[in-house]
């Protein structure tokens, strides 16, 4: 009898330990919204920049209720430090450990690490996605690949660098796909990364996120001010949130003393935007014929920018308005469907820019539109790159109906 008595309280202690455990992991009660970020930083932004934004997240969680998450997943370049997921309160409460580091950017281990996340806050009403690291546009490169276009690129030695032999990155049509096979619709997804507020990326996105938010333009090292953003993340009102989100990023100053222009898009509106740019597309491709059709356009990004194949990332509006300057009222109608489409956005003169000329182009309300995309041009056969060929692995490609104008 002694003996079952002891079997039956060691159970019952067992048992109560491990009840115990989960409090600390998963909220007793649902979360009015979680937030994810996932920080991807095994490459040379190892240090200082994720430990600022950690500390920066810290302070901003203090302005947000307690029926809110935060949840933060962290890969540095270090050989002790595992990647590890983490709660931010009033300090930063490690919830998993990795037992081996991987390539955060493999598609596989991207959809791993934010299931984990989900099933740390698996009731919440709604979440949101912090896409943190380095990014440029659209990914037209197998994964696994050296590609000069993606998202978070993993070294994959724990070395403070980004291009070495081993770095891999995350294309956008494999993360679409990752994140589809979530079962998660996010209220937003917000990237913290350069160049990211393309119509090739918004479209591949547009069934995982109500609203992307993100700058079609390079950014600093430095990144989102999270001690003052973060409670911008979690208001209600969706419109409300898409502002504030932009206008506090764009309040920083980078280098150049200037703002950083970024852009909230209404992700439903993305198949609206297509079809009206399918409507206009033979003018705008008897225009990219002419010569030098890219001459004063508004651009984001050049892979060399002392060489005009390597310029791609032209402005959409400032794009379209110059491709249909003798049919203004094609012009009107279309820029009415972008304007719902890319609901907020903020213009700035100038931003952290190593790829470009300010020079090359001038800034005003009636050019900029907020986001950018990609139009093949003759140049490109030329290019380090082959921007022509790639374009046909995006959805946008076929959406557009570039292959009726004889792309």
């Amino acid at each position: 009898m002694k003996h079952f008595l002891l079997l039956i309280t060691t159970i019952l202690l067992l048992t109560a330990c491990q009840h115990d455990d989960e409090p600390s992991n998963i909220p007793i009660h649902p979360m009015r919204r979680t937030v994810f970020v996932y920080m991807s930083a095994e490459n040379n932004l190892s240090s200082p920049y994720p430990q600022n934004d950690i500390n920066e997240m810290i302070t901003g969680r203090k302005l947000v209720d307690d029926d809110c998450d935060l949840l933060i997943y962290v890969d540095r370049a270090s050989q002790r430090e595992m990647p590890f997921i983490a709660r931010i309160s009033d300090a930063v409460d490690t919830l998993y450990k990795y037992p081996a580091d991987f390539y955060s950017s493999a598609p596989d281990h991207f959809q791993e690490v934010l299931q984990r996340m989900v099933s740390l806050s698996p009731h919440a009403q709604d979440y949101g996605l912090v896409l943190w690291g380095h990014a440029n546009g659209w990914v037209l490169e197998n994964d696994g690949e050296t590609v000069r276009r993606a998202y978070g690129v993993d070294n994959g030695d724990n070395s403070s660098a980004s291009y070495t032999p081993s770095a891999k990155w995350l294309n956008i049509p494999s993360m679409a796909k990752a994140l589809a096979r979530l079962g998660v619709r996010w209220k937003f997804i917000f990237c913290d990364c350069c160049n990211m507020l393309n119509a090739e990326v918004a479209y591949e996105l547009r069934n995982a996120t109500e609203y992307l938010i993100a700058s079609p333009a390079e950014i600093t090292g430095d990144g989102a001010p999270y001690d003052t953003m973060v409670k911008d993340f979690f208001i209600d009102d969706d419109e409300q949130m898409g502002i504030k989100i932009c206008e506090d990023y764009n309040a920083q100053y980078d280098f150049m003393n200037g703002h950083l222009p970024i852009s909230v898009v209404n992700m439903s509106r993305m198949q609206a935007l297509a079809d009206a740019t399918r409507q206009i597309l033979p003018e705008i491709a008897d225009y990219l014929k002419t010569t030098n059709p890219t001459k004063g356009i508004i651009y984001y990004y050049a892979y060399d920018r002392d060489d005009e194949k390597e310029k791609t990332m032209y402005d959409m509006n400032d794009m379209i308005r110059t491709a249909l300057t003798n049919e203004p009222e094609k012009y009107q109608a279309w820029k009415e469907v972008l304007s719902q489409t890319v609901s907020y956005t903020i213009a700035s003169t100038r931003w952290h820019a190593n790829t470009i000329y300010f020079s090359d182009f001038t800034i005003t309300d009636d050019k900029y539109g907020g986001i950018s995309m990609f139009f093949p041009l003759a140049k490109y056969n030329e290019a380090s790159h082959p921007y022509n060929e790639d374009i046909k692995h995006m959805q946008w490609y076929q959406a557009v109906g570039w292959p009726s104008v004889g792309w």
